[in-house]
C-alpha cells in the first residue's frame, strides 16, 4: 500500500472516530485518577506519605490497589482514565506536600478532565472511627460529591460524610473535583475492608454509576 493511501485511510479513521465520539453528546468522560501520597523530593527524601495501620499496611500502598479496581470499572463504562501516578510510576516527585498537590491539580487541568477522582484512605486518633466520606470545596464539584455519596450509601457502606474542605489540591483544580476517603486505617474493620477486593469493587461500581448520573444529569441541563 503507497503512504498516501495509508494517510488517506488513516484520516477517514480519526474522522469517524471524531464523529463517533462526538456525535449527539457521546464524547468518552476524562477521568483523572490521583492515588494520594508517594512523594519524593529532589534529595530522594519522603514528603508526602500519607497515614499507615498499627499493623504497618500504607495509605500510599492501598490507594493504588483501589484506583487499579475503580479503573477498571471506569473503562468497562466507556470513559478515558489518566493517573497521576502508578505501580510502574509509584513515587511522584515534588520538593514539598503542597507542590505535590497543586501539580497533580494542574495534571488534571491538562487532561481537561471531565472530573478530578482523588483517591485516599483516612485517619484518626480514635480507633472507633470508620465509614467512607466524600470531600468538595468548589461549588462545580458539590453536586458531583452528593451523588457519588448517594450511590456508596446504597452499598451498605458506613457512611461517615460528606464534607466541604479547602485543600491545595481543591483550590488549584479548574475541574470538578472530590476526594474519596475509602476508610479509615486506624479502624481494624475498615483496614479488612480497604483488602478486600469484592468490597472496593462494589464501592467503584456505585462510585461510577454516581459519576454517570452526574454526566447525565449535567448534559440535560445543557439541553
Amino acid at each position: 500500500m503507497c503512504i498516501k493511501n495509508r494517510k488517506y485511510i488513516a484520516l477517514i479513521f480519526y474522522i469517524n472516530s471524531c464523529i463517533f465520539l462526538y456525535a449527539d453528546g457521546l464524547q468518552k468522560k476524562i477521568i483523572v485518577l490521583d492515588p494520594g501520597h508517594a512523594t519524593k523530593n529532589s534529595q530522594a527524601d519522603i514528603v508526602n506519605y500519607g497515614c499507615k495501620s498499627k499493623l504497618g499496611t500504607r495509605e500510599l500502598d492501598l490507594v493504588i490497589d483501589i484506583s487499579e479496581i475503580l479503573n477498571k470499572e471506569l473503562i468497562k463504562n466507556n470513559m478515558i482514565t489518566y493517573f497521576t501516578r502508578d505501580r510502574n510510576h509509584f513515587w511522584r516527585r515534588a520538593e514539598t506536600q503542597s507542590d505535590d498537590n497543586q501539580s497533580r491539580a494542574e495534571f488534571a487541568n491538562l487532561k481537561n478532565a471531565d472530573v478530578f477522582l482523588r483517591v485516599h484512605c483516612n485517619w484518626s486518633v480514635s480507633s472507633k472511627k470508620r465509614g467512607i466520606s466524600v470531600l468538595w470545596f468548589k461549588e462545580d464539584s458539590k453536586k458531583l460529591a452528593e451523588i457519588v455519596l448517594k450511590e456508596i450509601r446504597k452499598t451498605g457502606a458506613i457512611i461517615d460524610g460528606i464534607e466541604k474542605k479547602e485543600l491545595v489540591g481543591f483550590r488549584f483544580a479548574k475541574v470538578p473535583t472530590i476526594l474519596v476517603e475509602f476508610g479509615y486505617l486506624s479502624n481494624q474493620e475498615d483496614e479488612k475492608l480497604l483488602k478486600n477486593k469484592e468490597y472496593i469493587k462494589k464501592l467503584s461500581d456505585a462510585i461510577v454509576k454516581g459519576l454517570n448520573i452526574y454526566f447525565e444529569e449535567k448534559q440535560t441541563q445543557v439541553k
